[in-house]
């Protein structure tokens, strides 16, 4: 793949990122892991290196573990404002 195409990809994930968080007012967390997912596979990465690679770039000691803290932060939040806390 060109330097180009991978550089359009990079600008158009930033985009759908930027439109993820300020419009549709998803999560920043969950809306970086999903964007760095569809990112993955639009630059060609196998399916199977995709969970690896995101792990590798949050840190090989802390990425499973932060993307666990990071899902159940949010869940906490949507018990807590559903009311399902009480």
């Amino acid at each position: 793949m060109s330097a180009l195409a991978l550089l359009a990809i990079a600008v158009a994930g930033v985009a759908l990122l930027l439109l993820a968080v300020i419009k549709f007012k998803i999560p920043a967390f969950l809306a970086l892991l999903v964007v760095s997912v569809l990112v993955a596979l639009a630059a060609g990465i196998p399916l199977q290196d995709i969970v690896k690679t995101v792990q590798e770039g949050m840190g090989d000691t802390l990425g499973s573990v932060a993307i666990l803290v990071g899902l159940g932060a949010m869940l906490g939040k949507m018990i807590e404002v559903s009311g399902g806390a009480q």
